[in-house]
């Protein structure tokens, strides 16, 4: 689940649109409206009563609110930054031993950002859902192991799948508009779906399971159908109790995650709805285990450099964390190599507080087999700015 390669840096700002909108000045004619406290032409002035009842019966029809001009391609990047904020959050919520062994998978497979739920929460029962309904087959090929490390990248990806998802979604629901006046309402929304809806057609309907087929074909969710069924039909009745648990355990526990399997998923999926076992031949089984060893050993990289930061920072500080999930390692070359890493370090010994988002950067590693030392840590900070992306 990591990736490398060369990269620029982007920094995520959330988009301001909660800012009010502007109203045109024109009337229904295009002309621009009078000024109500002047005098009309032909009306004397000294003729007050006369003049009100010209302005009730000859009142200004107000124009249409005017939205703003933006590049569809900005609103698509605003989102998509957006979006990838989602999944930083959603990751963070997840207890570590729980997100590295089942639920990392569920959050890049399936963990799409739209239902009826707010986006974040969306990602958190998707992959939940996802993870309960079809878990990873045993196999005696492969061994996966843990996932301490998601690359920016692979972010990145499921960001796309659920903003492709969102569109697909909205544009069911409301024919009417085109691609872009979606991206205007979802961006107004702040990507949640829900809203997005209200403010495209002035309603509050939810969504049917045929627009959520439509949305988890455009994301390629790779099982449709189910996620179509699940979202339209299975989470409704459950709403308001997942609901309560997910704003009650704002870190979610591993009971509390048991609890939200057994309500996402009450009984088994229809046969039909679930698909064959993959057909591996031999030249892909031995890609897919090259690729595992790779994964395995840019994650001990990592993780490495990742505590030697961290017990760097904590000598400055005298506070004290641990690695909740790396978010990618690059390297970069100017006057030499360095390394830069984003990651989410939990407090130790503490409960129920969310991770804080990291970066750091080391040079090239100095000590045996190549491990990290602390004099290799040229910076290692909490981000309190925001997310920085390397993507």
């Amino acid at each position: 689940m990591t990736a490398t390669g060369s990269l620029r840096h982007t920094k995520i700002e959330q988009p301001s649109a909660d800012s009010p909108e502007k109203t045109s000045s024109a009337g229904p004619s295009g002309n621009v409206a009078e000024d109500r406290g002047a005098p009309r032409s032909g009306t004397p002035s000294s003729s007050p009563k006369r003049e009100e009842e010209e302005d009730d019966d000859d009142e200004a029809i107000p124009a249409p609110a005017r939205k703003r001009c933006e590049d569809p391609h900005t609103l698509r990047l605003v989102l998509l930054n957006l979006i990838r904020t989602f999944y930083l959050e959603a990751l963070s919520r997840l207890p570590a031993a729980r997100l590295w062994s089942t639920h990392a998978r569920g959050v890049l497979v399936a963990g799409h950002c739209y239902g009826p739920l707010s986006p974040v929460d969306n990602i958190l029962v998707n992959a939940i859902w996802y993870d309960t309904a079809f878990p990873r087959r045993p196999t005696a090929d492969f061994h996966f192991g843990d996932v301490l490390e998601i690359s920016a990248e692979c972010i990145a990806r499921i960001a796309h799948r659920s903003l492709e998802g969102l569109i697909a979604c909205l544009l069911d629901l409301c024919p009417s508009l085109s691609r872009d006046e979606a991206l205007w309402h979802l961006r107004l929304s702040k990507a949640d779906l829900s809203q997005a809806i209200a403010s495209a057609s002035d309603s509050v309907s939810a969504p049917t399971q045929a627009a959520f087929l439509k949305a988890a074909e455009a994301a390629h969710h790779p099982m449709p159908r189910a996620m179509a069924l699940f979202v339209s039909s299975v989470l409704p009745k459950v709403e308001r109790d997942a609901n309560r648990l997910l704003c009650v355990n704002r870190v979610l526990t591993a009971p509390g995650l048991d609890r939200l399997s057994d309500m996402l998923v009450p009984s088994p999926l229809p046969e039909h709805l679930y698909p064959p076992p993959p057909l591996v031949t031999s030249w892909v089984a031995a890609i897919i285990k090259s690729r595992i060893e790779g994964s395995k050993s840019s994650q001990e990289s990592s993780r490495q450099l990742i505590e030697t930061a961290l017990c760097k920072y904590s000598q400055q500080t005298g506070q004290h964390y641990e690695l909740h999930l790396a978010c990618g390692i690059h390297m970069f070359i100017k006057s030499e190599a360095f390394w830069h890493i984003n990651f989410l370090a939990r407090p130790k010994d503490t409960a129920g507080e969310l991770p804080i988002y990291f970066f750091a950067e080391a040079t090239v590693p100095m000590g045996e087999d190549n491990e990290f030392l602390e004099e290799d840590i040229g910076l290692v900070l909490p981000n309190q700015t925001g997310w920085n992306w390397w993507v």
